[in-house]
């Protein structure tokens, strides 16, 4: 029987199946990893610019381009220095490239002159960052510096609403969720699993729930099957968000 048939009952807490999410999370993505250029030999500056390049643009196209884009801009002083048409030629074969160009400049500009040639480490320092949002501040603090964090796409935000059974649409919500959720150790895996499972699982028109290591975890998976699991799932899915603290990614 798997955990979601009886997370209703008395001896199935909320530690429970938070950790069980994480385990499975975790062991998908070890099975399923895929080696993106940006993704091996992590750094702040590689995880910044791949969050640019990765807007609107596939994972295999950014994935053909970005070591060239790295080789001819090493880190930001490079791009700060370099004249903006030399950033838009670098971009050029991606799509919206004077757009990229200028996100991109401007992050520069703003890094070397306001944080001395260091991307900020702290979540609240990335944020006021132009062009970074929570997206971006987590993935750069989660896979760049290797500090917990959330980190919360369009993909993951679909995953946790079926999963949890949320009508909330607020980022508060989801980040309050994600807060729990992500572990100590591992947050890497961890964040890049939800992305993938969003991303190529969690289908915005057509879910592959059978493929997925959460299905019995999920409230709108269970609806069709078990409509008791399902409400089980739902109300303790409302006691963790609930009971969910938000913690700053330097506690």
């Amino acid at each position: 029987m798997g955990l979601g048939r009886v997370v209703g009952c008395k001896d199935v807490g909320i530690d429970v199946l938070v950790s069980e999410i994480r385990r499975r999370v975790i062991e998908w993505e070890r099975e399923h990893w895929v080696a993106y250029p940006w993704r091996v030999e992590r750094t702040p500056y590689k995880v910044l610019v791949a969050e640019v390049l990765l807007r609107r643009t596939t994972r295999w196209a950014v994935a053909r381009e970005f070591p060239r884009f790295i080789q001819r801009f090493p880190d930001i002083y490079a791009v700060y220095s370099a004249p903006i048409e030399e950033v838009e030629e670098a971009f050029r074969r991606l799509g919206l490239y004077r757009r990229r160009a200028t996100e991109l400049k401007e992050l520069a500009k703003a890094i070397v002159e306001r944080c001395g040639g260091r991307i900020p480490d702290r979540w609240e320092d990335l944020v006021q960052l132009p062009g970074i949002g929570i997206y971006s501040a987590g993935a750069i603090l989660s896979f760049g510096y290797g500090k917990k964090a959330p980190v919360l796409d369009s993909n993951v935000a679909r995953l946790l609403t079926r999963l949890m059974g949320l009508e909330t649409k607020r980022q508060e919500d989801y980040l309050k969720v994600l807060w729990r959720l992500v572990p100590d150790e591992d947050h890497e895996h961890f964040n890049y699993g939800l992305i993938d499972l969003g991303a190529l699982i969690c289908h915005y028109r057509q879910p592959r729930c059978r493929d997925c290591p959460l299905n019995d975890l999920c409230a709108h998976h269970m609806k069709s099957i078990d409509q008791d699991c399902a409400t089980d799932l739902e109300e303790a899915y409302r006691e963790l968000l609930q009971g969910a603290q938000r913690k700053s990614p330097d506690e």
